[in-house]
């Protein structure tokens, strides 16, 4: 006899799976979607891929970790934000942290900065040599100095002075100067605006500006509620490789920039918070999302930066004053369906660890 328990998450994966091109429900004994997911090796050196680092929102989740994403190109890594669950969701995926190339900030909110300084020291000490290449808009030098520097002095200073590796399970005490990775978090960090940020023969990153809260491109919209100066700037970016092309959106309300920057792109990967009944948030309703995707005419779509909406009951009691406290399981499924009333191509609500190659 059969005697599985199956999660609230389990049967909403099972009520999804046919529409949106996931598994279906884990009956006798099958592994969940995002479990089943992880077995799988990808020969990350060759060729190009997209991870859901974090698929939720700005507040805790438990089965989400805060939206961001990484994309390998012929073992080149590029992350982009650093929220809850990043490095973890990296590593579901099969993807060492430490060998992680760029870090790209789509803005500063805290959600999409939260474990940046984590990620740098944990790395650091784990033997990172090579400075991660750190970009973002305006301010993200002050915030990776705030939060190595100034946040995190006591364990800068210690690990300078302390460092040790393990050999035949003994530890043996290291100069940093000399011997180790280096006597501080290595990070070279550049601000950045919209336009071309990195460009070899094997990629190039495109940046532009978008539409979310305060922003002053958000300050020029008659929606805007927020007003200027409150210096939120937010850029979306477009990866294209030899394999195919990905566009990534931050946080963003719709834009005329966004459908731009994605044109005929082999995957989007686009937030989507809110259902189509909220007032402007400088974030995209589904309904927006699918005229976007559509008149934008990319080949995949990935919704993410989702609600708690089906998470734990404590998740969604914190998260009430900004989605309401009301639990749907159906809720994902509807955003899916009023994405899908106006884009055509495939649509999938995004997990953490996902992985997508692009291409094939």
């Amino acid at each position: 006899m059969n005697n599985k328990k199956f999660s609230r998450r389990d049967i909403l994966r099972g009520f999804l799976g046919s529409s949106l091109g996931c598994f279906t429900i884990p009956l006798l004994g099958k592994l969940p979607c995002k479990q089943r997911n992880r077995p799988k090796s990808y020969d990350f050196d060759k060729g190009m891929y997209a991870i859901i680092t974090g698929s939720g929102s700005a507040m805790p989740d438990p089965e989400r970790g805060n939206a961001s994403a990484a994309v390998v190109i012929d073992g080149t890594i590029l992350q982009f934000d650093c929220g809850r669950k990043a490095m973890d969701n990296l590593m579901l995926a099969g993807i060492n942290p430490v060998n992680v190339d760029y870090i790209i900030f789509t803005h500063l909110h805290f959600d999409h900065i939260a474990t940046y300084d984590y990620f740098i020291v944990s790395s650091w000490i784990a033997g990172k040599k090579e400075p991660f290449k750190v970009f973002g808009p305006p301010g993200t030098t002050d915030m990776s100095n705030g939060a190595l520097f100034g946040k995190n002095k006591l364990n800068v200073k210690w690990w300078s002075k302390i460092r040790y590796r393990t050999v035949s399970g003994k530890r043996e005490y290291l100069q940093p100067e000399t011997e180790g990775p280096g006597n501080k978090p290595p990070v070279r960090v550049r601000d950045i605006d919209s336009g071309v940020i990195i460009e070899d023969k094997s990629l190039k990153v495109t940046a532009t500006e978008v539409n979310h809260w305060g922003s002053d491109l958000d300050a020029k919209t008659e929606a805007n509620h927020w007003g200027p100066g409150l210096g939120t700037k937010s850029l979306a970016y477009r990866i294209d490789s030899p394999y195919g092309s990905v566009a990534i959106s931050g946080d963003t309300g719709p834009t005329q920039n966004m459908i731009e920057l994605a044109k005929g792109a082999d995957l989007l990967i686009h937030e989507c918070v809110y259902p189509d009944d909220t007032q402007r948030t400088g974030h995209t309703h589904p309904t927006e999302l699918g005229k976007l995707a559509q008149e934008a005419q990319v080949k995949k779509l990935v919704a993410t930066h989702l609600g708690p909406f089906t998470s734990v009951e404590a998740a969604i009691e914190m998260s009430s004053p900004f989605y309401g406290s009301q639990q749907r399981l159906d809720m994902i499924a509807e955003f899916a369906s009023a994405i899908k009333r106006n884009y055509h191509g495939p649509v999938i609500m995004a997990e953490d660890a996902m992985v997508f190659e692009v291409g094939n």
